[in-house]
């Protein structure tokens, strides 16, 4: 009896052992989630969420980080070649105020934001113009400005446009309507999110491009087709890792 009173006898913690099966249990619910998550159509639908989530976190964080309400735009027109063309992805910068041969993006006469070039500044009674630019005269310039509750405004212009904004009888842009400048550009990254508009609010536009171009017809369902086959075979691939 003395020896089995000197022995220390071990219990079993019970508490630990139903601990670790219930990690366990999680952990591998949690992998069945993820796998549900990750094939077919399920999978598809949650990886554009996640894109979506993704797209609008980046949007608000690189809004505040660069001062503008607008920090990311796609050019979707013409108006700014060669300097821009149409896909071309540009980010925006707010600043307090605004120089001559600024890209600007500003709510203007069109429902999308239009981007074109500061050529002229009227601050009346200052009036100052880009370098080789006289469309308008300074009085007319400075004129404006002053209807405009002696406000700063900007003349604009698309590069690739015949004439200034203002020369046809458009209204002058108010400080207060411009969302930033131009401070870097990366081109035709934004033909994703032109093309998906397109199809979006034209569905039939697949079948004119067939009608009028079938080669391009021909690549857009091509580049579909591949982007899916590769999407099945990166699926097979996490399924056998799995």
């Amino acid at each position: 009896m003395r020896a089995l009173a000197g022995r220390k006898i071990k219990k079993k913690n019970y508490w630990k052992i139903k601990s670790k099966k219930t990690k366990k249990a999680r952990a591998s619910k949690a992998r069945e989630v993820w796998n549900v998550l990750n094939t077919g159509w399920t999978g598809a639908i949650f990886y554009c969420v996640l894109g979506v989530i993704f797209a609008y976190s980046v949007h608000q964080a690189s809004g505040f980080a660069l001062g503008t309400n607008l920090p990311i735009v796609t050019v979707s027109s013409t108006s700014m070649v060669p300097t821009l063309n149409v896909g071309d992805i540009v980010i925006i910068k707010g600043e307090e105020t605004y120089e001559l041969g600024d890209i600007i993006v500003f709510a203007g006469w069109e429902s999308d934001p239009i981007i074109h070039r500061v050529v002229a500044i009227g601050d009346y009674p200052d009036v100052e113009k880009l370098t080789g630019w006289n469309e308008l005269t300074d009085k007319y310039i400075g004129e404006l400005s002053l209807s405009y509750n002696e406000g700063k405004i900007y003349i604009t212009k698309g590069d690739n446009n015949p004439k200034c904004d203002q020369c046809t009888v458009r209204p002058p842009v108010e400080e207060t309507k411009v969302y930033g400048k131009a401070v870097a550009m990366m081109p035709y990254l934004g033909w994703v999110k032109i093309l998906v508009v397109m199809i979006i609010t034209d569905p039939l536009i697949i079948v004119r491009w067939f009608v009028k171009d079938p080669i391009l017809g021909t690549l857009v369902i091509i580049v579909v087709i591949l982007t899916y086959m590769v999407y099945k075979k990166y699926q097979e691939i996490r399924g056998e890792e799995i």
